[in-house]
């Protein structure tokens, strides 16, 4: 029987690099995404295709029913779908906030909630959760992005005990610096955001350099996806999966260093040091 992924988030990257890598495993890979026409290649290589906005609960709950209609089942989910809001705290409006929740919070729940009783009927199946250093290791300027993974990880670690006794595996992935656009997307929600007049306009080089520390010296997307996929595939995997650049080290700087040490180091990397006090 040919096992079926379910992959959110597509388009590039990380996605599409899993997508790739499962297609040619042999696994009848589902791929999803906001825009669909960013998806032809992973078409033609064989993937099943369909338009899914995480954020839209209608196409949350089309894009499962099409899954269960077409392939019967579903054996490994992986919420890869979300992006990072990179502005200072007291300049992100509302609606920016509410979004970055409903994308990499809510959106994941939701579509958790539709795929699970069909990893139910069949006894078994594996949820991957796309979390972060970050919801570990909170820097400045990112906010509303390291809140949200770490309320991932907090799902994550309910979903792992409240789903066991239904043979149902949760896995929270856990990427340092990845070489994606992820880091291009960043910027873009520094622009929409950074307020004029904003209290960080002085230093804002440095709101635009938390936005592109993702990618420095950052891991080849190729490579991640090789190693985490070996151990996503094991019969008995890991609870959590870290890799990628920094993905111990940030952690580790959490759990041994004092708080007021480590907020210092922090503040000085990222220019809060230089405001007047």
């Amino acid at each position: 029987m040919q096992k079926v992924a379910f992959i959110t988030g597509c388009s590039t990257g990380i996605g599409r690099e899993l997508a790739l890598q499962l297609n040619e495993k042999g696994w009848k890979v589902v791929a999803t995404a906001r825009r669909p026409e960013t998806l032809e290649a992973l078409e033609k290589a064989g993937c099943l295709v369909l338009p899914l906005d995480v954020t839209d609960p209608g196409q949350i709950t089309s894009a499962v029913a099409e899954v269960k209609l077409t392939c019967g089942r579903i054996d490994l989910l992986i919420n890869n779908a979300g992006y990072g809001l990179i502005a200072p705290t007291m300049d992100i409006e509302p609606v920016a906030l509410e979004h970055q929740f409903l994308t990499n919070v809510t959106g994941v729940i939701r579509l958790i909630q539709e795929v699970v009783p069909l990893m139910k009927a069949q006894g078994e199946g594996t949820i991957v959760n796309m979390g972060s250093i970050s919801g570990i290791a909170p820097t400045p300027f990112s906010g509303a992005y390291c809140a949200s993974k770490a309320a991932i990880h907090a799902w994550s670690d309910v979903l792992r005990m409240e789903l066991q006794p239904f043979g149902i595996k949760v896995i929270t992935l856990l990427p340092g610096g990845i070489v994606t656009d992820f880091g291009k997307n960043c910027v873009e929600t520094v622009k929409s955001n950074l307020k004029p007049g904003s209290w960080y306009g002085k230093i804002e080089q440095f709101v635009y350099s938390r936005a592109n520390t993702s990618q420095e010296k950052a891991t080849p997307v190729e490579k991640f996806v090789a190693e985490v996929l070996r151990k996503i595939l094991r019969k008995d995997p890991p609870v959590n999966i870290r890799s990628g650049k920094r993905s111990f080290t940030l952690p580790l700087m959490k759990r041994v260093l004092p708080e007021k040490w480590l907020d210092k180091l922090m503040m000085k990397k990222y220019g809060l040091d230089k405001l007047p006090k």
